[in-house]
């Protein structure tokens, strides 16, 4: 969908809110998945690229809306639209704009801890076979 006017632009903050809750909850059993090595994950994460790929296009298609508006792309110009915005335009997309700030930070987390557990399980892994540490994630605290 090619984002056109004020209200799709809205539409697609809501669709993005919703496809984050899916994510966090993608997130949440990825986290399973990782923790009992199971042999789905795979596909999961693979859903969840998917997923991921429709949270960028969307992304994409709202910097190009700001563009065709004359706007910066990113947050800046998302800043330069809301002041241009009716008061009650204003105050839902800013609204929708927190909600969406909020709920990327919680996949951030959430991705972290996965990330987290991983490293730990290698890190395991490796001591029990007396390996080399050819660790590809950084030490992290559990």
């Amino acid at each position: 969908m090619k984002i056109s006017t004020i209200k799709e632009y809205i539409i697609s903050l809501q669709h993005d809110i919703t496809k984050l809750d899916s994510l966090i909850s993608f997130l949440d059993s990825q986290y399973e998945l990782l923790s009992q090595r199971n042999l789905q994950l795979k596909e999961h994460n693979d859903k969840m690229l998917t997923m991921l790929d429709s949270l960028n296009i969307s992304h994409m298609q709202r910097d190009d809306f700001l563009v065709s508006l004359g706007l910066s792309s990113g947050k800046e110009g998302l800043m330069q639209l809301r002041e241009r915005l009716p008061e009650d335009i204003k105050k839902l997309t800013t609204k929708l704009l927190q909600e969406l700030e909020i709920k990327a930070k919680t996949c951030k987390i959430m991705n972290e801890r996965s990330g987290q557990l991983l490293s730990s399980q290698r890190r395991l892994m490796q001591r029990l076979m007396g390996g080399e540490n050819k660790q590809s994630y950084p030490d992290m605290q559990l």
